[in-house]
C-alpha cells in the first residue's frame, strides 16, 4: 500500500509547489508519474492484468494473433500493433496508461476549480487504479471523457462520435449515449432523475441480459454475487451523491457545468441502483457506475470551495485517504504493488 500513498502525495505535492512557486498548473509531471506508476506494474498487480496480458507472456507469434468476436475490434487492433513490435507486456500497459491518465488529466486541468484536489480525489476515489483490472473499460471511459466538453455544450453529434469511438475498446461507452438527453433535457432534475430509476427498473434485467448476450466475457454479469464489496461502493457514492445535492441546494450553487454534472453524476447512481437490486456481480454491470462517479472530481472541488472551512475540507480529505487505503488493500488485488521485472535490478 506504501507505493500508492506515496505516489498519492509526490503527485499532489508537486502540483501545489508548482503552483505557489511558478503559479502553474502542473501537467507533464503528474502525467509521467501516473504513467510510470501504473504502466511499469507487474502482470500480477490486478485481478485482470494477466488475461490482458497473456499474449505477451506467452510469447505469442504475430502469426498466430488470431481476432476475436469476443473482444473489441479496436483493444484487439491496439494489441496487435504492440505485439508486432514487442513481446514485453510493459509496452501494452506503458502506452494505455498514458492515454488513460493523460485523457483524464486533460479534462480535470480545463474545468477543476481545485486542481491539486481533483487529481487527489482522481487517485483516491480509484478512478486512477480503475483501469489496473478493468484495462478495456478503464480506456473506454478515458476516451469517453474527452465527449464531456461536448455534453456541456450540448453537441450531440461530436459527443455520438467520441462514444462510437470509446465502445471500440468496450460496448459499455454506448450505454451512456442516452445520458446526453437526459442532462440537456428542458425539465426540472428530480423528473429527470426519477425517469431514469424506474426507465432503469423496468429494463435493468433485459440490459444485463443483452450485455451478457453480445459477448460470452460478460456472462458472469448475469450472475447473482454474495461479495459486499460491489454494494459498499455504492452506498459509499450514494451518501456522497445525497451530501453534494444539499449542499448545492443549501449554497445554492449556480454553476451551469456544476449542475449538468450533478444531473449526470445523480442520474448514474439512480440508473445502477436496480442493477444492483438484481444482485449482480459487482464486477459486471456495477461497474458502469464508473462512467458517472469520475465526475466528482469536478464536482466537490466547487462543494468544498463553496463551504470554505478548513475543518470540513481536512476531515474530508483524511476520509478519502481511508477509503483509498480500504479500497486498494482489499479489493481487486491491487495491493501488494508489484514492480514489473525487468526494472527489478536486484
Amino acid at each position: 500500500m506504501l507505493p500508492y500513498l506515496l505516489v498519492l502525495s509526490l503527485v499532489v505535492f508537486w502540483i501545489v509547489l508548482e503552483k505557489k512557486s511558478l503559479n502553474r498548473t502542473s501537467f507533464w509531471l503528474p502525467l509521467i508519474v501516473l504513467t510510470l506508476f501504473a504502466g511499469g506494474r507487474s502482470y500480477r498487480v490486478g485481478t485482470d492484468t494477466w488475461n490482458y496480458t497473456r499474449n505477451f507472456n506467452n510469447q505469442l507469434s504475430i502469426k498466430n494473433f488470431r481476432f476475436s468476436e469476443d473482444i473489441e475490434f479496436g483493444y484487439q487492433t491496439l494489441e496487435y500493433i504492440i505485439l508486432s513490435l514487442t513481446k514485453n507486456y510493459f509496452w501494452l500497459l506503458i502506452i494505455t496508461s498514458l492515454v488513460i491518465v493523460y485523457c483524464y488529466l486533460k479534462i480535470i486541468k480545463r474545468y477543476s476549480v481545485n486542481y491539486w484536489f481533483s487529481v487527489f480525489l482522481f487517485i483516491t476515489l480509484g478512478t486512477y487504479t480503475f483501469f489496473f483490472n478493468g484495462l478495456r473499460q478503464g480506456l473506454a471511459m478515458a476516451i469517453f471523457i474527452l465527449s464531456i466538453p461536448y455534453l456541456l455544450e450540448k453537441r450531440f453529434i461530436p459527443y455520438l462520435l467520441i462514444c462510437a469511438i470509446a465502445s471500440l475498446f468496450h460496448i459499455t461507452a454506448l450505454f451512456v449515449v442516452p445520458f446526453y438527453f437526459i442532462v440537456n433535457l428542458k425539465i426540472k432534475p428530480i423528473y429527470k432523475i426519477i425517469m431514469t430509476f424506474f426507465g432503469s427498473l423496468l429494463l435493468s434485467r433485459l440490459l444485463v441480459s443483452y450485455i451478457a448476450s453480445t459477448n460470452d466475457r460478460y456472462e458472469g454479469y448475469t450472475k447473482v454475487s454474495e461479495e459486499a464489496g460491489g454494494y459498499l461502493t455504492l452506498g459509499f457514492y450514494v451518501i456522497i451523491m445525497i451530501g453534494t445535492i444539499f449542499i448545492g441546494y443549501i449554497y445554492k450553487i449556480k454553476d451551469i457545468n456544476f449542475q449538468k454534472l450533478i444531473v449526470f453524476y445523480t442520474s448514474g447512481v439512480f440508473f445502477i441502483i436496480p442493477l444492483a437490486m438484481l444482485g449482480t456481480n459487482p464486477s459486471g454491470p456495477q461497474r458502469l457506475l464508473n462512467y458517472f462517479t469520475w465526475t466528482l472530481v469536478l464536482i466537490l472541488p466547487i462543494v468544498f470551495k463553496k463551504i470554505n472551512n478548513i475543518y470540513i475540507s481536512s476531515i474530508s480529505v483524511f476520509a478519502f485517504i481511508i477509503y483509498f487505503i480500504l479500497t486498494t488493500s482489499k479489493f481487486s488485488n491491487l495491493s501488494p504493488y508489484i514492480i514489473n521485472p525487468m526494472f527489478m535490478v536486484f
